[in-house]
């Protein structure tokens, strides 16, 4: 918490330092917007990334599993098929100074903003054959979920000022502390069958639910070194539509990067 108070005096600090050196006819404005935050656009990649690196890690714990029952088994051959979904929602709140007034282009804002960012892993396929011809079939699944508040900083400028509806571009970067990264929760289960001919199905099952701060405890526990920054960084890059409803009242529709991809939009009031 201490952190946080320290992050946000700073970019408040530099955001009333810099409305005060500019021109006194500026206007503030407020506004509040809620959207929907994914990376499946980038879902085959990441598929076949994350496959990469799960395949070792799978087959080495589903042997574990098998060979404490059969010590003799040994690999013969391994293949998974792996499924990725994300999605999450952002919201959030946002005070913006325009040095040029009613008809500037250019503003500076500031936000606190709360994002959940869930990435899936809903369906990992997988067929394990043993060296004495027999096979084992199992399914899994697994989950991580991170919900930062993070303090924002971001330039904005207005196409066209003068125009009831107007398009905007969005640049910006927010910081969240650590503690986001600590708090974050990851869960892996397993469920398969060993089928060993002549033999009834042998039913195999698994998981485990940690935050992070808990997974780095156990490995530094074993001895094993786990990196976890303290710092969680953001960037912000957008384009949207922004229009007046009513005078000094608009609308706003924007997507973008957010460390993924953003989709929102909000409401705003200039004063």
């Amino acid at each position: 918490m201490k952190k946080i108070l320290i992050i946000l005096s700073l970019i408040l600090f530099f955001f009333f330092f810099t409305i005060k050196s500019l021109p006194a006819q500026g206007k503030v404005e407020f506004g509040f917007h809620y959207g929907s935050w994914s990376i499946d656009i980038l879902r085959s990649m990441i598929e076949e990334e994350i496959g990469n690196a799960l395949e070792t890690d799978l087959k080495d714990k589903f042997l574990e599993d098998i060979q404490a029952e059969h010590p003799l088994l040994e690999e013969e051959s391994y293949s998974q098929e792996v499924s990725f979904d994300s999605g999450g929602s952002n919201f959030g709140f946002e005070v913006r100074w325009y040095p040029g007034g009613y008809d500037g282009s250019f503003s500076l804002g500031l936000s606190i903003e709360k994002t959940t960012m869930r990435v899936s892993l809903p369906e990992i396929s997988s067929s394990l054959e043993l060296s004495d011809g027999s096979t084992f079939q199992a399914t899994a699944n697994g989950d991580f979920l991170l919900k930062p508040l993070s303090f924002h900083l971001h330039l904005r400028w207005d196409i066209k000022p003068s125009w009831k509806v107007r398009p905007y571009l969005t640049f910006g970067f927010g910081i969240a502390t650590g503690t986001a990264l600590e708090n974050a929760e990851y869960s892996f289960s397993y469920s398969g069958d060993l089928d060993i001919a002549g033999e009834e199905l042998e039913h195999f099952e698994g998981g485990e639910s940690k935050t992070i701060k808990e997974l780095k405890d156990d490995l530094e526990a074993e001895g094993e070194e786990f990196f976890l920054p303290g710092l969680l960084p953001f960037i912000q890059l957008n384009f949207g539509i922004k229009g007046e409803l009513a005078e000094n009242f608009y609308v706003l529709i924007d997507a973008g990067i957010w460390d993924g991809l953003l989709v929102r939009g909000g409401l705003a009031y200039r004063f």
